[in-house]
């Protein structure tokens, strides 16, 4: 049993959680527990993106979202036939303005993380039984970087149970928007359809047509800025809101746009400034630094994506709820948080994404 007297002497003492002191022979690995007499907690990773996304509150399982939009059509009133004062052609003979109607339906899946904290730990801990009020205070934001992660990386292929590969995320999304916008038979981009993905290209090496995508060049050599730059103008070619648009990149590109800032002498080093939450401004647009970004998983890279949160909605069914039960057969208590969420694209104009690569320049 770890002693007050051991702390303070600053005795190396090892906390185990829920295993045997020793394996085979061989001490089982423990968290160390310093001069202290509570744990030090942190957080290592929260939700950044999730909160930025339009909120949906979820009735059930599944919930459908109208959206309507409209593009005005002015018609000249003077190309209504007859004399003055008295109109002859009725008004439906012109062009009629004719908003469009979608819908997206968000099909909510069920999330858990748990924990298993034996008797036994909670008897010889530091904090006792209150380390279970303190754990559940540090479970409920971890998992919402989680949920952070599968909303954007999220394959739905079903392989196993993490959550990463039952639910579809945003770049899962846009690569289904990125293959619709492509003519299967020409391979041309089709007009006036949302991209997906930037970067497009058609291979025609040998004859044959494999349509892929470049990645933005960041590696040494390259200069980052400009590429965004012309990212940013595909973003609005496709019908994308500028001023309601947010880069959004990982650790890496913020510090290598950052640097490649501070060197620039141009005109365009004129148009970057740093706002109060001390993110780089790019011509009018935040570049924001995500954690969840610089963990890709799901087979995805580093990547860029230029959005406007607001045309991406986020579907709780029920916000992060905790709960712990004791477990006599276990001798432990079990500890989880559940989550039921969707993410689905509103409107597909509004969000774009493009990989980053990091090779190299080559010489010559």
């Amino acid at each position: 049993m770890i002693t007050e007297a051991d702390i303070d002497a600053n005795q190396p003492v090892v906390v185990k959680w829920d295993k045997p002191l020793q394996s085979s022979g061989v001490a089982t690995d423990g968290v160390m527990a310093g001069q202290a007499s509570e744990f030090i907690t942190r957080i290592e990773k929260e939700s950044e993106l999730l909160g930025m996304l339009r909120y949906v509150e979820m009735e059930g399982e599944t919930q459908d979202l109208q959206t309507l939009r409209v593009r005005s059509n002015l018609m000249s009133m003077e190309k209504l036939s007859g004399v003055t004062g008295a109109q002859v052609d009725p008004i439906t003979s012109l062009t009629e303005t004719t908003p469009t109607i979608l819908k997206k339906t968000l099909v909510a899946h069920a999330f858990t993380a748990f924990t298993k904290i034996s008797k036994v730990f909670l008897k010889t801990n530091i904090e006792k039984e209150g380390f279970i009020a303190k754990y559940e205070a540090l479970l409920a934001p971890a998992c919402a970087f989680s949920a952070e992660q599968v909303a954007v990386f999220g394959k739905a292929t079903g392989a196993d149970a993490a959550g990463i590969h039952n639910l579809k995320g945003i770049l899962a999304q846009l690569d289904d928007v990125a293959t619709a916008s492509v003519d299967t038979t020409s391979h041309d981009l089709k007009d006036g359809y949302a991209l997906g993905k930037y970067g497009y290209y058609d291979d025609t090496t040998g004859g044959s047509h494999t349509p892929a995508w470049k990645a933005l060049n960041a590696g040494d050599g390259y200069e980052v800025l400009p590429q965004i730059d012309k990212m940013m103008n595909a973003y609005v070619k496709q019908g994308g809101k500028r001023k309601f648009a947010k880069i959004f990149v990982s650790s890496e590109l913020s510090a290598i746009c950052i640097a490649e800032a501070s060197k620039r002498e141009t005109d365009g080093g004129d148009k970057l400034f740093f706002n109060d939450n001390g993110n780089m401004v790019f011509r009018g647009i935040e570049i924001i630094p995500l954690d969840v970004l610089d963990t890709p998983v799901n087979s995805y890279g580093d990547v860029i994506i230029i959005a406007n949160p607001d045309s991406i909605a986020y579907g709780p069914v029920m916000e992060a709820e905790s709960e712990a039960e004791y477990k006599i057969e276990s001798k432990a208590y079990l500890t989880s948080v559940d989550w039921m969420f969707d993410v689905g694209l509103i409107f597909a104009e509004d969000v774009l994404y493009g990989d980053v690569d990091y090779t190299a320049k080559p010489s010559g």
